[in-house]
């Protein structure tokens, strides 16, 4: 849970690269899960990536795991 909240706070200081390294612990960890809390909170961090889609990690991230935003 620590590390969505950082992608949260890395993608509010204009900082989309750092956001989607850590948006990839999240996914990758919260897949491993039970836990509803978990993908919601992966589903918020894909959220805020969302505006950065220009930025090539961004962007490969929303690619990749972007439909788990519509789970």
């Amino acid at each position: 849970m620590y590390r969505s909240w950082l992608a949260v706070a890395l993608a509010d200081a204009n900082e989309p690269e750092q956001a989607a390294e850590e948006a990839r612990r999240v996914i990758g960890t919260s897949r491993d899960l039970a836990s509803e809390r978990a993908a919601e909170r992966a589903r918020t961090v894909l959220q805020r990536l969302k505006e950065y889609e220009d930025a090539p990690e961004a962007r490969e991230v929303l690619a990749s795991y972007g439909h788990l935003s519509l789970a």
